[in-house]
């Protein structure tokens, strides 16, 4: 063990002529614990020495040693499996095919995946059924590579379930779909994904997924404006909680907050979408900057985004932020179907000019608005002089009626 972890640390570290040695030693003597331990170990590297030790191994693959590559798929890593289906593509033949084939349908979970990842780079249709089967499996690395392969293929079978999964009732059948079409790559459905998103329970999740396959900055200034608007949305409502804070690139935010701000703040007609999401943005960030437990973890790049937006949106200054505030509540009206949300975020901003404006609420027919209408009144201590007795006498639902007789209590 003493000279594994002399190997490990050779092949992580500064000294080349070390590594190599250490990477030649991984390959062609096939030694899996050496791999195991790598493995553990990756996660914890800084990019750039992962980097490293992927092209360190690549540089000792001969054509007499590329087969050894093999034993180590019976552990899976996520930094290993594009360099492993690399290499083998370019030694690949026919017998290579075969022999990842039977381990694509008789193999371990680890090897599957793997195997699934070789067939993106060599899309024999062999693997087509299976691959196709395991693309909505609930292991989520061997669904991906699955359906990259797939997508390689262009197969329009899979393609089809996809799409119809996404009219389903449950929700973690649409939230496959959507990472279906993430790896799938190829004529992303957004409209059907968006409207997937929108009847879910889970629309934080799905709204995570969508900046994988299109660029939300890019589409903010298209005719999806308003669909966009609900993805970004969704995502600052997951976002730290749901969706991992490391994303925050992925998303674009900072581009996305920026053009927001400058669009509500000399548009003719402000909307108050925006300002909904931009009161969001600066409760969140405002968040993960004042609480370290939420930024503990992550890496100095992410740490420096997060205080970059928040700068970006303490910089609109007081006059654009009370004016964000002033169009917030002009949008809370029966009509509005982001109520709750208003609503929640009137309560995290402790607004409490808003009481006017949600008591008006109180004259709804909606027996919903009216529970999350007391509700926002009871967090913000102003239900002194509220007649909840006339309010009770509209509602029939009992539980709801219940809710609000609880809150009239306490």
């Amino acid at each position: 063990m003493e000279n594994l972890n002399e190997y490990l640390k050779n092949l992580t570290g500064k000294d080349e002529e070390k590594a190599i040695e250490s990477a030649n030693y991984l390959v062609s003597c096939c030694d899996v614990k050496l791999f195991k331990m790598l493995v553990e170990k990756t996660e914890f590297l800084f990019d750039f020495v992962r980097n490293n030790v992927n092209k360190r191994i690549e540089k000792v693959v001969t054509k007499e040693n590329f087969i050894n590559l093999i034993k180590f798929f019976d552990i899976y890593s996520p930094y290993y499996d594009d360099l492993f289906a690399s290499i083998l593509a370019k030694h690949a033949n026919q017998d290579l095919t075969d022999d990842i084939f039977e381990l694509l349908e008789k193999g371990s979970e680890s090897q599957k995946t793997y195997s699934a990842k070789y067939f993106s780079y060599i899309p024999d249709t062999i693997a087509l059924e299976l691959l196709g089967k395991y693309a909505f499996s609930d292991n989520e690395m061997l669904s991906y590579n699955s359906a990259e392969a797939l997508g390689q293929m262009q197969d329009d079978v899979s393609y089809d379930i996809a799409i119809s999964y996404l009219s389903s009732n449950d929700d973690f059948e649409k939230l496959k779909a959507v990472k279906f079409f993430t790896a799938y790559r190829r004529n992303y459905p957004l409209d059907e994904i968006i409207r997937a998103m929108n009847t879910s329970k889970i629309p934080e999740n799905i709204a995570g997924q969508i900046p994988y396959s299109v660029s939300l900055s890019a589409l903010l200034k298209t005719d999806k404006f308003n669909d966009i608007l609900s993805v970004i949305d969704y995502i600052l409502a997951g976002l730290g909680e749901i969706l991992p804070l490391e994303d925050i690139f992925q998303f674009e935010l900072y581009d996305v907050i920026d053009y927001l701000i400058q669009k509500n703040e000399h548009d003719n007609s402000p909307a108050w979408k925006i300002s909904e999401i931009l009161l969001r943005a600066l409760v969140k960030f405002k968040l993960f900057c004042e609480n370290p437990e939420y930024v503990y973890d992550e890496t100095k790049d992410t740490k420096y985004e997060i205080s970059s937006i928040l700068k970006l949106l303490q910089g609109a200054g007081n006059e654009f932020w009370n004016k964000q505030k002033k169009i917030l509540l002009n949008g809370l009206n029966g009509s509005n179907s982001d109520i709750s949300a208003v609503l929640s975020l009137i309560c995290e901003l402790n607004l409490k000019e808003a009481f006017a404006n949600v008591k008006e609420l109180l004259n709804s027919e909606d027996e919903i608005i009216l529970c999350e209408t007391v509700t926002a009144l009871k967090n913000l201590n102003m239900l002194e002089g509220v007649d909840l007795v006339s309010v009770i006498e509209k509602v029939s639902n009992p539980n709801i009626k219940a809710v609000i007789e609880s809150l009239k209590n306490q």
